[in-house]
């Protein structure tokens, strides 16, 4: 069922979510969404779980596949999303979706075996605990049941993580530029993503990958793009410290990107993969 009712947000945070949905899910998220649903065929008297539900468009999609016999259940962890997605969902007027939040870190609210199909979109570079949230995401699923994940992998941002290190370098900042190499390590490859999902739980795991660009005219867009600001940008400060010393060295990275790139537009990579496998069944080893 819909839950009834909707929470009340803030006015940051209806403002926030509309920044969100209008310029940084489109380019990213929606593009992983996109990606995880394409192929997605879910069976009949299916209870499925969609973990991570942007606007709502996608839940919107996921019902329209369900038969009359189905559930979808949509876990989130930011309210203000939660709330426009149920927002979307109440307009369908229909009652095989539940919604239900969860806290980041935490275990998912679930029983084990709970679901026919998980599904996730997700950054797992995001993620304080990537290792645990692969684990929840195979728990809750039912053996033999399947679990699709979507998330970034490894050479997204490239473009601008090299001009970042080599500044760091440049300047002789050791250390931070460490800092970056574990950063961008936080997105995997696809290979060793597949196998993690394998060591969790998971057989005949499946990777599908795509690449898209997102074209800045000027390093100054770049770093004040909304999907730059309120996505990778804070990690990306953390790593050059705090006051001055950081000020001056993304000075140093903007000055960088406008020489390397010489009055052209500054393209940047995303790469996004779709990992599906089958739950394995207890005791029985997997391939």
């Amino acid at each position: 069922m819909i839950l009834a009712g909707r929470s009340s947000l803030s006015a940051q945070q209806d403002k926030q979510a509309r920044i969100y949905e209008e310029e940084v899910y489109p380019l990213v998220g929606q593009r992983l969404a996109d990606l995880l649903t394409e192929k997605l065929c879910l069976p009949p008297r299916a209870h499925a779980l969609q973990i991570g539900c942007g606007l709502g468009t996608t839940t919107t999609r996921l019902v329209q596949r369900l038969d009359s016999e189905s559930q979808l259940v949509v876990s989130e962890r930011t309210p203000a999303l939660l709330e426009r997605a149920r927002a979307a969902a109440l307009a369908l007027g229909d009652a095989r979706v539940l919604f239900q939040a969860y806290e980041p870190g935490q275990h998912l609210p679930f029983a084990d075996g709970a679901f026919d199909c998980t599904l996730a979109n997700t950054i797992l570079a995001e993620l304080a605990a990537p290792v645990a949230f692969l684990a929840e995401g195979v728990r809750v699923t039912k053996p033999g049941g399947t679990l699709h994940l979507a998330t970034l992998l490894r050479g997204s941002w490239c473009e601008f993580l090299d001009v970042f290190a080599d500044v760091l370098v440049r300047l002789g900042k050791t250390e931070m530029a460490d800092a970056l190499a574990r950063d961008t390590a936080g997105f995997p490859e696809p290979e060793a993503l597949a196998q993690e999902l394998e060591a969790a739980g998971l057989t005949g795991v499946a990777v599908e990958t795509t690449r898209w660009e997102l074209i800045f005219r000027t390093s100054r867009e770049f770093f004040y793009a909304p999907v730059i600001e309120r996505g990778p940008l804070g990690r990306w400060k953390a790593v050059a410290g705090k006051g001055p010393e950081m000020q001056d060295i993304f000075l140093a990275v903007k000055e960088a990107i406008d020489t390397y790139y010489g009055g052209s537009a500054f393209a940047v990579t995303l790469v996004g993969g779709v990992f599906a496998g089958t739950a394995r069944t207890p005791g029985r080893a997997g391939s």
